[in-house]
């Protein structure tokens, strides 16, 4: 079958945590909404930090998590790949741009600086959404970049890059380690 649109696959709520974790390394508590039972506690670490707890993986929560994605890639067909290679591609056409504006912005922190990255999103936003149409575990990355942007139009300057906020950089970075660790899932 090919993905074309995320109803067409339910994926557990262990294996969306699983994969989360995999890609982002650790999450705040406050962030992570997946409820550790007994039986899952070798999979999870829980960390306290002085600011405050994180989710990790263990080692055999790592083993899951590719084992839980590539079960999930395998109802992708030749189709449904060849179209992800083909956003990816798009994708990093427009990650080149979006580093340089970001570099910019961290050189001389404006909202002048920071407006390029509005910009990008309105252009790339239809490709965002693709992305989040080819691949269930890619839902939510339109909606968190959207909020940075509306962030960044409200004048939070921190929703440029902060690595302790879902801002845009954070989040681009993570969708695009996202679907690098699923292609090379296949």
């Amino acid at each position: 079958m090919t993905i074309v649109n995320n109803s067409d696959v339910l994926i557990p709520d262990r294996t969306r945590a699983l994969h989360a974790l995999r890609v982002a390394g650790w999450i705040g508590l406050d962030r992570f909404s997946y409820e550790v039972t007994p039986a899952g506690a070798a999979l999870f670490k829980i960390v306290d930090t002085p600011r405050g707890e994180l989710a990790g993986l263990t080692p055999a929560g790592e083993q899951a998590a590719q084992v839980e994605l590539a079960a999930v890639c395998r109802q992708v067909d030749a189709a449904g790949r060849a179209r992800i290679l083909e956003l990816l591609g798009l994708f990093e056409q427009a990650d080149g741009r979006m580093k340089d504006v970001v570099t910019g912005f961290q050189r001389d922190r404006s909202a002048a600086k920071a407006a390029p990255l509005v910009t990008l999103f309105g252009e790339f936003a239809g490709v965002i959404d693709a992305i989040a149409a080819a691949f269930p575990l890619w839902d939510g990355y339109p909606a968190r970049l959207r909020t940075a942007v509306q962030r960044l139009e409200g004048g939070e300057l921190d929703y440029v890059a902060s690595p302790l906020l879902d801002s845009f950089h954070t989040v681009w970075h993570l969708l695009h380690r996202d679907m690098r660790l699923v292609t090379e899932s296949w």
